[in-house]
């Protein structure tokens, strides 16, 4: 058997090729560009080996994006590829290395080894659904962190040029954004009325905005701090800070509609289910669950693939990082911080969807109070309600079945 490790980079991949007794191959670690030509470059050199392709074994890190293609091109021609835990492979490397030494050269002939030794658990590649899922979700976190800087803007300016508006109203509401981009800045409302700024809202449909608010306004401007300096050039930024961000919130609700589409599509769905109903019954089961809305389904789904994958609840709270750190040495035990492995996006849609679990779900408000009664933070309370969460998502998804609290909270 030949043992093909495969460290994965942007623009090219290095590649170490060693037998049964550990001896290279190939003299030396050689270079792949992250192209066709260097994808057949690979193909050649290894028919050079053997043209047995059941005598390959090739590895390569989870790393990121940068490998997917590499893995789906070997994967088409015929060979055995596993996707290895970076964080395996990095403990790994200090165990045979005896110190952390890392480069291009050491780590992929240390997959190699890896690989030789067999102590390395597999990764998992998605299907295309899955991905499609996990890539729109990952892209609707991503616009959802840019608005926020986004907003951060906004504030940082209205802090100089208006500091009183953001007690009066929240600058990022329908009426907000409106109000700012019609007066940018306290001088702007010098030789507008209450009746000009009421027009303002006469194209919102169900806002509540009345005279006398406008009336307040107004006076909070001739109030205001603001000495007025530079507010046409301001006046400007904000105006072009505001279109930036509603572009921002159209693109989240494109991406938002997909999700939700792909979500009830057939097909996203465990391996074990194929024979469903038309309406995609899994994920109308998930809904189920009092307080888990379209978004915690898509990020559990999307980062986690097919749920049945995990053996048990166990491995699956594992795979989240749904636990404390503990550091126990002799009779000295002590319980840290959450656990920073698993998905950040998981822990994050799953912690929001716990605080609204306190409002529309009284078992998990019952959980949450006896975490309380029982001494534990606000914060450990919801990552309790969490951590309950995700079994019950688990469970959902394994059998196909709709909530049913009778069945998860037992006496």
């Amino acid at each position: 058997m030949y043992y093909v490790g495969i460290d994965i980079a942007k623009s090219f991949h290095v590649v170490s090729v060693i037998d049964d007794n550990e001896t290279k191959v190939i003299n030396k670690p050689f270079k792949i560009n992250n192209d066709l030509k260097g994808f057949e470059k690979l193909l050649t050199i290894l028919d050079s080996v053997t043209l047995e392709k059941d005598d390959f074994l090739i590895g390569i890190e989870a790393t990121g994006i940068y490998g997917e293609n590499l893995l789906e091109f070997l994967k088409s021609k015929g060979y055995s590829v596993k996707l290895l835990n970076p964080f395996q492979t990095s403990r790994y490397r200090e165990q045979i290395t005896m110190k952390k030494v890392k480069n291009d050269n050491i780590d992929s002939l240390v997959i190699a080894l890896f690989l030789k030794d067999g102590k390395y658990s597999s990764g998992y590649v998605t299907d295309d659904e899955y991905q499609s899922l996990r890539t729109l979700y990952r892209n609707r976190a991503s616009i959802q962190a840019d608005m926020k800087e986004v907003k951060k803007r906004i504030l940082t300016q209205i802090t100089v040029t208006f500091p009183e508006f953001e007690s009066f109203t929240n600058p990022f509401t329908i009426s907000g954004l409106a109000l700012l981009e019609k007066y940018p800045t306290a001088h702007h409302y010098k030789h507008s009325s209450v009746d000009r700024i009421m027009k303002v809202f006469s194209h919102i449909q169900g806002n509540n905005f009345n005279k006398d608010k406008a009336l307040r306004l107004l006076e909070l401007s001739r109030e205001s701090i603001y000495s007025g300096k530079a507010k046409d050039a301001r006046a400007i930024a904000i105006r072009s800070t505001i279109r930036l961000l509603k572009m921002y919130l159209s693109e989240l609700d494109i991406i938002e509609a997909e999700i939700v589409a792909l979500l009830d599509k057939k097909g996203i769905n465990s391996q074990t289910l194929d024979e469903l109903p038309t309406k995609n019954s899994l994920i109308e089961n998930l809904k189920t669950i009092p307080g888990v809305s379209d978004k915690t389904i898509a990020a559990v789904i999307s980062e986690c693939g097919d749920l049945t994958r995990f053996p048990s609840i166990p491995k699956f709270i594992g795979y989240l990082g749904l636990f404390p750190t503990e550091n126990s040495s002799g009779n000295s035990k002590s319980v840290g911080h959450l656990s920073k492995r698993g998905s950040s996006l998981v822990k994050h849609a799953l912690y929001l969807s716990a605080t609204s679990c306190l409002i529309h779900n009284k078992q998990m408000k019952q959980l949450y109070d006896t975490k309380r009664s029982q001494g534990k933070s606000k914060k450990e309370g919801l990552v309790a309600v969490s951590r309950k969460l995700a079994t019950i998502i688990y469970s959902i998804f394994k059998y196909n079945t709709p909530y049913n609290p009778n069945r998860v909270f037992t006496n």
